[in-house]
């Protein structure tokens, strides 16, 4: 779930967690009326906060699409009584192991939570989130009695009781909390050349980048009405999950005539699927309106214009991370994936080779490439072949 099509390059790291094996649904927040303001960074474009814990201040990311995780060097800090280990599948449907515990106490600014049920990951080895310095995720089961608002142009989160505090500037649509960890999602609606219409119950995911990212299973179920149009195929990977890299699969490249989302019209977007289960909205929808989250009243709120248009590039290919390299991950253009496939390691980009950058260098360099119209890519395909490809952004 992810979506950066302007960007030099798109690199995933979902962190969407799901498990019926724990009870997310406790936990309490002391104050009965509380309006609270909280400061944050933008650390490769992920929301992160301070977050006191028995009086010592950590670093958390904000994630509405994952339950509460603390790493392992906070559970050992903490030394938390174990409570029982779960099986647990991330946004690439990989399956692994997690510690489940409750954290007694923590503090977000003035406001206390306390019995805050979470999972126990160690994210200093990963070798993607280890660059995010964090010591753990805020999630959707902490909000669960709150209304946040998020403001990216202020680096701003908002913590209330009562959504009269905020006094939204846009009417609300409703959103449905789904599971003990009361993830939220909200209708995506569409509407297509052929003036067909579809509907998308999304997931509202802080952590992901992007704007949208379609489930396969969505997918399956629009392509007969042609709603969407098809921009390119390809068999590969485009997305980093919390325990590594799904298999290979189908993927489709879209675009659509109009989509809109709590009633601001969106113009000119790019949509990739994926083999998660649901589909996703993502941070980037935060670079066009603030973002209101009411989960006691089950109303969410963009504060955006009512037309948004967005100034889209096509992507040609998508770069992944598999086994410790960075490779080509999914191929849209026709003529360059005679060129290249999914695995081929990508060896340089303009003048800057891999090999000289560790994988947080890697992030930076999305994001240095936002300016460029076209670039270098060399690669080492499968075969051994080295190859030096010109790459060109085209318009949407």
């Amino acid at each position: 779930m992810k979506t950066k099509f302007i960007s030099f390059f798109i690199l995933f790291i979902t962190t969407t967690i799901f498990s019926q094996e724990v009870n997310f649904d406790i936990g309490a927040i002391n104050e009965k009326k509380y309006f609270e303001e909280i400061n944050f960074e933008l650390v490769y474009d992920k929301i992160v906060f301070p977050v006191m814990i028995n009086g010592k201040e950590y670093h958390f990311l904000l994630d509405t699409g994952a339950p509460n995780i603390i790493s392992k060097k906070v559970f050992d800090d903490l030394k938390l009584e174990k409570t029982k280990t779960i099986n647990v599948n991330d946004a690439n449907n990989l399956n692994q192991s997690m510690q489940s515990v409750q954290i007694p106490k923590l503090e977000i600014g003035r406001l206390i939570f306390e019995n805050q049920a979470a999972l126990v990951y160690d994210l200093d080895n990963h070798n993607l989130l280890g660059c995010f310095k964090i010591d753990g995720f805020i999630g959707s089961n902490l909000l669960l009695n709150s209304v946040i608002k998020i403001s990216k142009s202020e680096k701003k989160i908002t913590l209330t009781d009562n959504i009269k505090n905020i006094n939204p500037r846009v009417k609300p649509s409703k959103i449905k909390l789904i599971g003990s960890q009361k993830s939220p999602y909200i209708e995506f609606d569409f509407i297509g050349k052929n003036k067909e219409k579809a509907s998308d119950m999304v997931l509202i995911d802080t952590g992901m980048d992007g704007l949208y990212e379609m489930s396969n299973r969505a997918f399956t179920i629009f392509e007969e009405h042609k709603i969407f149009e098809i921009l390119g195929k390809s068999e590969g990977l485009n997305s980093v999950g919390l325990f590594g890299a799904g298999k290979p699969t189908l993927q489709h490249l879209l675009t659509v005539e109009k989509a809109i989302l709590n009633n601001t019209s969106i113009k000119n977007l790019v949509i990739n699927t994926t083999d998660d289960n649901n589909s996703r909205i993502g941070l980037e929808f935060l670079n066009y309106s603030d973002l209101i989250i009411d989960f006691k009243n089950k109303n969410a709120y963009f504060e955006a214009n009512e037309t948004i248009s967005l100034e889209n590039t096509i992507p040609k290919y998508v770069p992944t991370v598999l086994d410790n390299k960075f490779v080509i991950g999914l191929v849209w253009d026709e003529n360059l994936a005679k060129e290249m496939s999914f695995g081929d390691e990508i060896l340089s980009i303009d003048a800057k080779k891999i090999s000289d950058l560790n994988f947080c260098d890697i992030l930076n360099l999305k994001r240095e490439g936002q300016k460029k119209l076209s670039y270098s890519l060399e690669i080492k395909t499968k075969e051994n072949t080295i190859k030096t490809l010109k790459i060109e952004k085209q318009q949407l």
